[in-house]
């Protein structure tokens, strides 16, 4: 039989049907660029999206492919719609002189022609090389090989694991490092697709041959078996068992999730036990390594309870507690624990997705948790941990991902209590190319949570785990840029773990640049600093920001550098540094205290800021205030000049969106969308005073709604003041009386946001309300101990607030010519942890 329309090349219209909206944060000539590269790279046909292998044990391992020499088609993928003959061989050397094993299988229409074949009678603890054949057409060779006997000794293991591996951050530089690696197979641990809003089964098929052009994915799976399990991405984003986690396309969701299984089931070397059957999948199972390890592969979505209190990241109330939930569901939970208390392994493995230790992301008396992670289901958490405890469980390590970013974790049974035993060790690997949005949030929050002995999300890759009897060893590696196919690699940090002592502990400091910032007089260490690396050529290689013990971590190839440092309270400070190959360099830079300062170039350094280096910043030893001079925020349209944009105090990053201040609306704001007025444009912002005892700068407009009414605020910042001063003038220009609503708007966005309102305390609602404050004065916070605030010279208004947005209003009535003027300062001050982070707006 002939295939129909064999693939030899990929015209770039069809190669973009394929990658469907996934490419679109590229510009156009970069978009080409890729999809040439991709199509360029495709295995021969029919064999396209390459070969596989997978789930060994010591005599028998599964191999896989899919017939599909056209993967853009995603209804048959240019194959007909019958069944056809694949031929395999498994041999025990590269050219295949020493054929083992070898025959013929179907490649069914129902199943995207995709083939497994479970090679059974091999020989245990053995490399071995395979490969497919059709039609005078072979296959690229694969790799792979079989685990030691069950009870045998077995003195050295090497593997990685993986996660989350996001079509649009690739090119996966990440796996090409890891297939020039020495391993024995590779532990996938979840997201190797990410989904999108249709959940046909043709769609789901698409995405992961969409996946599979990748050349270094295929390279990967070539070269080593992987061993692997699902977590959300595959299905839904954050789905717990038959509860879907969105709205999706309106259909079925376990309809959605018989599609999602059935398409990872074709497209992974799976067994057959693995197989769905409709929306059910048996994914959980156990993997020996002879004597040396036993690994406890999880499923923590098909089976869990519904995310307790909405999900998100939330303060935990008692449901986290509750016994009745679960994350594995009653029977994985009691299989694990019986592998634990059974095993007569050396080191004992819990592979699974989500975090297990605890994080508090509040710096504060209470907490942050995120819900979706093991501390949303605390008391399932504490019942293995306990079990590990009680049972005295050898070498316990549980190995991660979901998160994006690289952990080494303490695992207690009492989170805590700082004197708690290490009953665990916790090991969480980057994503190969996700991002992760969220990693300011975490590294504010790691002075709360002591038990994380490592952290850094600034950088994608994976984990290396070299394992002998007497110590684990992992190599947390990372990638310069994860959209680079050419990026190189480093080893970000080593940590290991002894044979009978759990806790892991530093023994390489890695490879690239690091260095601590400080204060040049009083030699204190400054978190929340901003570095970024350049190269001589003008290429920026890295952008990170100082950690609690003022300590950065900038990877970059051998050669010279430029290191600039962008602190709030400090002037900026550029030095230079070398690196060298295998060695770290040490790039160490002390700052002075900043002067009063009005000017361009400064922007704000944090997580939600979006000035740009052209807009105007107001700056001293004390804050920094961003102001729009031509950066449009998308939530404001054609009314973001001149608002303040980005806001943090000393020692801390800005997590404000921004501030709509002021505006001048002809009718009350009311409802879900009142923060999103659009009432006040600003023609011009210009600086009065670029320095000296003062700085101040002036935008100058009117309402978009009032006629008549000019808008002049005048913005002032003092040395050593918490606060930039902001006084706004109304104007009625026109011969008939105004009567309008004004106020200001404070939006924040970062970690455990929420409002403040004078004798009201803490505003956590999702629909916003009227309040009447008791001190004339509103903010906002979150988890990182810094309050903003609004505070006016004038009690004369209503705060209408809800948990993510606070506004004030109050209606005047102008006469011709009369004006009126709202005076108010806008403060950005450390709130020490305080169990009211609002008290301190009040001393102010």
């Amino acid at each position: 039989m002939t295939i129909s329309s064999p693939l030899r090349t990929l015209d770039r219209r069809r190669f973009l049907a394929l990658a469907g909206g996934t490419f679109g944060v590229l510009a156009a000539g970069q978009l080409t660029e890729a999809l040439s590269a991709r199509a360029a790279e495709l295995d021969p046909a029919p064999f396209t999206l390459g070969v596989a292998s997978g789930d060994p044990d010591h005599h028998s391992v599964v191999l896989w492919t899919r017939l599909v020499p056209d993967p853009l088609d995603a209804e048959t993928g240019g194959m007909p719609a019958t069944p056809v003959e694949v031929r395999w061989e498994v041999a025990r050397d590269e050219s295949f002189r020493q054929v083992v094993a070898g025959g013929t299988v179907s490649a069914l229409p129902e199943s995207a022609h995709t083939v497994h074949v479970l090679v059974e009678d091999l020989a245990p603890d053995r490399w071995y090389w395979y490969r497919f054949q059709y039609e005078g057409t072979y296959s690229r060779t694969g790799r792979t090989r079989t685990m030691p006997p069950p009870g045998a000794k077995a003195d050295h293991m090497r593997f990685a694991f993986v996660s989350c591996q996001s079509w649009t951050g690739g090119a996966y530089p990440a796996y090409r490092d890891l297939a020039e690696q020495d391993l024995d197979f590779v532990l996938h641990l979840g997201d190797y697709i990410y989904e999108t809003a249709d959940g046909s089964l043709t769609e789901f098929r698409r995405l992961h041959a969409l996946y599979k052009t990748s050349a270094e994915l295929r390279a990967a799976h070539a070269r080593f078996p992987f061993i692997v399990t699902w977590d959300d991405h595959e299905v839904q984003n954050n789905y717990a068992a038959d509860v879907p986690g969105g709205a999706g396309d309106g259909r079925p969701f376990l309809e959605r999730r018989a599609n999602g299984y059935q398409a990872y089931y074709e497209h992974l070397p799976l067994r057959p036990e693995q197989r769905p059957a409709g929306p059910d999948a048996l994914m959980y199972r156990r993997v020996s390594f002879g004597k040396l390890a036993e690994f406890s592969v999880l499923d923590t979505r098909q089976y869990r309870t519904d995310q307790a209190y909405g999900d998100g990241r939330k303060e935990p109330g008692p449901e986290v507690w509750n016994p009745q939930r679960t994350m594995t569901g009653p029977e994985q939970e009691q299989w694990l624990l019986n592998n634990l208390k059974d095993s007569k392994a050396r080191w004992n493995v819990v592979a699974q997705q989500t975090i297990m230790a605890a994080f508090d992301y509040d710096l504060g008396p209470g907490k942050i948790v995120n819900l979706d992670q093991w501390d949303g289901y605390a008391g399932a958490r504490a019942r293995i941990l306990d079990f590990v405890d009680q049972h005295d469980v050898t070498n316990p390590v549980v190995l991660s991902g979901d998160w994006h970013t690289h952990w080494v974790n303490d695992l207690k049974t009492d989170f805590d209590d700082p004197t708690s035993p290490v009953v665990a060790t916790e090991f969480v690997g980057t994503s190969i190319s996700s991002g992760a949005g969220w990693d300011a949030d975490v590294r504010a929050g790691l002075v709360a949570n002591p038990h994380v002995k490592f952290y850094n999300g600034t950088y994608r890759g994976y984990v290396i785990c070299d394992v002998t009897r007497d110590r684990w060893r992992a190599d947390l590696r990372i990638v310069l840029k994860g959209n680079d196919a050419a990026s190189p690699a480093f080893t970000i940090a080593a940590f290991e773990v002894r044979d009978g002592r759990p806790g892991a502990r530093r023994i390489d400091a890695g490879d690239g640049l690091v260095g601590r910032i400080s204060d040049r007089v009083t030699a204190k260490a400054l978190a929340n600093v901003r570095v970024t690396v350049t190269a001589s050529d003008g290429t920026r290689v890295a952008d990170v920001t100082t950690d609690t013990t003022g300590e950065y971590l900038a990877f970059a190839p051998p050669g010279q550098y430029t290191v600039a440092v962008n602190g709030v309270g400090y002037e900026p400070a550029t030095a230079t540094a070398t690196v060298r190959a295998g060695t770290q360099t040490r790039g160490d830079v002390t700052l002075v205290r900043a002067a009063v300062r009005a000017g361009t170039g400064r922007p704000v350094p944090g997580p939600q800021s979006q000035a740009a280096a052209t807009d105007l910043t107001l700056s001293n030893s004390m804050l920094s205030l961003a102001l729009s001079a031509g950066s449009q925020d998308p939530q404001l349209p054609g009314v973001t000049l001149g608002k303040p944009l980005d806001l943090a105090a000393v020692g801390h990053l800005d997590q404000l969106d921004w501030m709509n201040l002021p505006y001048a609306s002809a009718s009350q704001p009311r409802g879900s969308n009142a923060w999103q007025q659009l009432t006040v444009r600003s023609t011009a912002l210009e600086v009065l005073s670029a320095g000296g005892p003062t700085a101040a700068a002036r935008a100058t407009g009117a309402s978009t709604q009032v006629p008549d009414i000019e808008v002049i605020t005048t913005f002032t910042l003092g040395d050593n003041d918490p606060w930039v001063s902001a006084e706004s003038v109304f104007t009625n220009r026109g011969t008939t009386a105004r009567t309008f609503w004004l106020g200001d708007v404070l939006d924040h966005d970062g970690a455990g946001q929420r409002s403040g309102v004078a004798g009201h305390g803490t505003v956590t609602a999702s629909a916003p309300a009227d309040f009447i404050p008791t001190a004339p004065w509103v903010g906002m916070t979150g988890s990182d101990g810094q309050t903003y605030g609004l505070i006016y010279d004038d009690a004369g208004f209503t705060a209408y607030a809800c948990g993510i947005w606070v506004m004030t209003q109050r209606q005047v009535t102008l006469e011709p010519g009369a004006a009126f003027t709202l005076r108010r300062r806008i403060a950005a001050v450390d709130n020490d942890g305080a169990a009211d982070p609002f008290a301190v707006l009040a001393g102010l």
